[in-house]
């Protein structure tokens, strides 16, 4: 992920003087209660008992894992109470927590990022009483327990950013932090309460001051929250609440899930490239969301109540002035919300998508701060189905249109996808809370190595074909495999951490006889298979690897799946694919050709994935650069894989919060697929095309759907990866997705003109392709439909902000079956051809195409007219229909009476032919 100048927001909380976390209760000392100012006049606390029963979670008791090219005796897993930590609700437990997450010289400041120096920090059940931050290094997993959450309590002397701080602001840095925030992987925090109730309204450090916030989340892929509770103060007659759920001013996720917010002056204060939000719930904020900037968000079954305003989108968050790029809210409810979206008056307006929206008593739902209402409340119910601000395309012919109001064609969803609800159905990981450690077959207990060395295939396979149906535990570290992997129906896999599944060895390295890393079932099985926690990863050179192939198919909705799980191709220490071995260059090394595809889903399966990122390291994770860098160009790699993702499933599959990134060939491609839900996507293009360009290193047609890029043009940037292919599929929904294309043989220059590549998105005989909220940056065509027919959609006319947008593309919703090419006519055939009217002055006119084609004839003028009468029409109004309803609909008879038309010219049959027709 490159650096994103523009969003570099110029007023940081530098001010202050913590520059870590503090270790000791010494340090302690200086920040003692005289240092604050206070106000505070009583609290809604809700904290419980301090006397908490045992935890019968089975993370503590578990064999745990290793990182096996961490220094001698470092521990992976740490428990907060083995340094002290007491839990007790009166005794500060700041520096035993901090002491737990920051032991043994991790990375922090002037060390960028890590592969090697991992952590999972466990806090059993209790009430953790803290007065600063406590820091979360990269690559470090805080667990609670799901059956008792422990909470994190801010004392009433705190001071500094929030509870929690992922990336703590430099003193006096000018706005440098210890990580770059687009390059914050491998995060996660899930199970926790944090009580704001007892913090003062505003704590001062130094110069700077703060109000209290739960988590300071500045993060970027493979990263996810889920299951937690925001406790904060309401306001009261004497004062009014100044606290924050979540503080995210910048950074390029990510993965949010099973939220809740409860008072407090602003839920979730959200600034970020692209993000998934998923199943949250604010009651009783001033403000739900409030918006600081992004180019693209989905919020997924959200639910406010008794909120002032849900989403507030009047802020920007740059020196440039990037505001709120674009909004996709699904399957949400807003109860006793008077303002649910608020817009800057004045601009610049985001691209909205409402689809399958409750409103309930709200004054206005789309509201210009200070001006026009957008989109009229009720003190009654209203129900959305599809509305859309911004630019929208639904004509064949191309046009594009900016305005607002209700959608005119609503999607048309598979029940496969939905639940019973009517909503796109959802899944969260699963944590398999009511499991003892007895209940899970522990990898490293039978004859497993997960110390990078040897072939674990064998065993491996053994270990999951003899315990189908058991929960399968891996814990952390590297498992070297020679060979397939096969992951039987019914299997369970718990990974720790990111335990890693490493392919290595002359069996992947043939680039034209591709081979199967990891086999999820085999083709035709049906049944339930849960994978979590898990990284597939390869050691070079390794050209013919496929890292995943996903066969199985759900026996029940949701059956299959896997979540916080992700691929990584090269970068990291152990992979014989870091600086030192693929440096860029403007040469390919064969040894730095690494994966065939990363995850490929076979015309039989389906599946649910959920924070799942396909990454070609651009970089390597393990060369330390300095705080004060804004980008990670000094450790920039050449690392070649050929394929990102691809889709044949037929459904019903579900991408939540999914990214796949540098590949050569394309990002994702859906090929014959049907029924796929994707929301959020985002991609990047490889930094290095088009040196070499995309036909390179690799041989195009292993795989039948491959791209073959005869159509691309000399001299153009055309032959780059595609971010998005939807190919001969069918009902594919899309709700956000963020393509980008930041590079031009590593240089940031075709940024200027948005010349960095020609097109990034590809359809081709597709139908049901419903596609809201697409932006793009650095490609001339947002959108290329193959076959001549439809225009492409371009940058130029859809510039909004630092990226381009379009609110709603929906030109192959409900046609396009019969639009595309396969890049060779004479098998493809010619799609629509289009007839001159210049036929018409010719004796004898010739037409010729290659079928499949269909001839569109011009229309036929004379110099005389001739005059069309219709009859009277009668037909049925249903007044308070489906799409916006607000009571009782009732049903109304009307006749229609058209005026007679009078013309000199007239249309022609367009005439099909298919493949079987006789010649003539």
């Amino acid at each position: 992920m490159v650096n994103n100048q523009p969003n570099v927001f110029g007023a940081a909380p530098d001010k202050g003087s913590m520059n870590g976390p503090i270790t000791s209760d010494a340090q302690l000392l200086h920040y003692d209660e005289s240092a604050y100012h206070t106000n505070r006049t009583g609290t809604n606390s809700t904290a419980r008992s301090l006397h908490r029963r045992s935890s019968d979670f089975w993370m503590d008791d578990i064999t745990h894992g290793e990182m096996p090219f961490a220094p001698s005796g470092y521990e992976f897993y740490r428990n907060v109470m083995d340094y002290g930590a007491t839990g007790d609700g009166t005794t500060d437990d700041t520096a035993a927590i901090n002491r737990a997450v920051s032991d043994g010289n991790r990375c922090g400041e002037n060390c960028g990022s890590t592969s090697v120096l991992g952590a999972l920090v466990y806090f059993p059940p209790g009430t953790y009483l803290i007065s600063t931050p406590i820091v979360q290094y990269y690559y470090t997993q805080f667990v609670g327990d799901p059956n008792d959450r422990p909470i994190i309590k801010g004392s009433a002397n705190f001071t500094g950013i929030a509870l929690i701080d992922t990336d703590p602001y430099i003193p006096g840095g000018s706005g440098s932090e210890w990580y770059i925030n687009q390059n914050q992987f491998y995060r996660q925090i899930r199970n926790f309460e944090l009580d704001m109730t007892e913090m003062n309204f505003t704590n001062y450090d130094a110069g700077q001051a703060y109000v209290p916030t739960g988590i300071h989340w500045q993060v970027a892929q493979a990263t996810s929250m889920q299951n937690i509770y925001f406790n904060m103060p309401e306001s009261t007659s004497e004062e009014t609440t100044t606290a924050v759920g979540i503080f995210m001013e910048n950074g390029s996720g990510g993965f949010l899930s099973d939220l809740e917010f409860y008072g407090g002056n602003i839920g979730f204060r959200a600034g970020t490239q692209q993000y998934t939000a998923r199943n949250l719930k604010f009651t009783s904020c001033l403000t739900g969301v409030s918006m600081i900037w992004d180019w693209g968000f989905t919020w997924k079954n959200v639910e406010f109540d008794g909120v002032w305003v849900a989403f507030d989108c009047t802020s920007v968050g740059s020196e440039d002035s990037q505001g709120t790029g674009s909004i996709a809210v699904v399957d949400s409810t807003f109860y006793s919300v008077p303002y649910p979206i608020t817009l800057r008056d004045g601009g610049p307006y985001p691209d909205i998508i409402l689809d399958n929206l409750l409103v309930q008593d709200s004054a206005s739902i789309v509201l210009i701060s200070g001006g026009d209402t957008l989109f009229e409340g009720s003190s009654g119910s209203i129900y959305i189905e599809s509305w859309a601000y911004g630019r929208r395309y639904t004509s064949i012919d191309g046009t594009g249109t900016e305005t607002y109001g209700l959608l005119d064609v609503s999607p048309d969803k598979p029940e496969s996808l939905l639940d019973g609800d009517g909503d796109y159905f959802t899944k969260s990981r699963p944590q398999y809370d009511t499991y003892s450690a007895s209940d899970f077959i522990v990898a490293t207990a039978h004859n497993i190595s997960n110390d990078a060395t040897g072939d674990q295939t064998d065993a491996i396979n053994t270990l999951l074909s003899d315990n189908v149906g058991s929960p399968i535990f891996f814990p952390a570290g590297i498992y070297l495999v020679k060979s397939t992997v096969f992951v039987p129906v019914g299997s369970i896999i718990v990974g720790e951490g990111w335990s890693q599944i490493m392919g290595t060895g002359e069996y992947f390295e043939d680039e034209l006889s591709p081979q199967v890393m990891v086999q999820v079932g085999y083709e035709g099985d049906s049944g339930t298979l849960e994978i979590s926690d898990m990284l597939f990863t390869v050691k070079g050179p390794t050209a013919g690897a496929i890292l995943m192939e996903w066969n199985v198919r759900e026996s029940t909705q949701g059956s299959a799946g896997m979540w916080d799980s992700h691929f990584r191709v090269g970068g990291a220490n152990g992979t014989d694919l870091q600086m030192s071995d693929c440096p860029k260059s403007d040469t390919v090394n064969k040894d730095c050709m690494a994966a065939s595809m990363l995850l490929h889903l076979t015309p039989t399966s389906s599946g649910y994935f959920e924070n799942v990122w396909a990454w070609v390291a651009d970089h390597d994770l393990d060369v330390q650069i300095s705080s004060n860098d804004t980008d990670t160009s000094a450790t920039q790699l050449n690392i070649y894989a050929a394929r990102g993702v691809l889709i044949e499933s037929q459904g019903p599959t579900w991408f939540y919060g999914c990214a796949s990134e540098h590949s050569i060939l394309y990002q994702y491609q859906l090929y014959n697929a049907k029924d796929i839900y994707l929301g959020h996507i985002q991609t990047e293009s490889p930094y290095f095309q088009d040196t070499p360009a995309a036909d390179k290193p690799y041989t195009i047609g292993t795989f039948e759907s491959d791209p073959t890029f005869e159509d691309c043009t000399s001299g153009s940037n055309c032959e780059k990866a595609w971010a998005l292919q939807v190919l001969s599929s069918e009902n594919v929904f899309i709700y956000s997705a963020g393509l980008y294309s930041f590079f031009e043989s590593y240089s940031e220059d075709c940024l200027d003109d948005e010349s960095c590549q020609e097109r990034l998105m590809e359809t081709s005989y597709t139908q049901g392709l419903w596609m809201y909220n697409l932006f793009t940056i650095g490609a001339t065509e947002m959108v290329y439909p193959d076959g001549g027919v439809i225009p492409p959609t371009y940058q130029a006319d859809n510039k909004n902000g630092y990226s381009t947008d379009i609110s709603a593309w929906l030109v192959l919703s409900e046609q396009g079956a019969d639009i595309g090419s396969s890049g060779n006519e004479e098998e493809d055939g010619s799609g629509v051809v289009y007839i001159d009217p210049i036929v018409f002055g010719e004796p004898s006119p010739i037409f010729q195409c290659y079928p499949p084609c269909t001839m569109v004839m011009p229309t036929s003028t004379s110099n005389t007219s001739s005059t069309v009468t219709y009859a009277p029409w009668s037909t049925h109004v249903v007044v308070g229909g489906s799409t916006v309803s607000a009571g009782a609909t009732s049903a109304h008879t009307t006749t229609v009476v058209w005026s007679p038309i009078t013309s000199a010219s007239g249309p022609f049959t367009s005439q099909t032919v298919k493949p079987d027709s006789p010649s003539t």
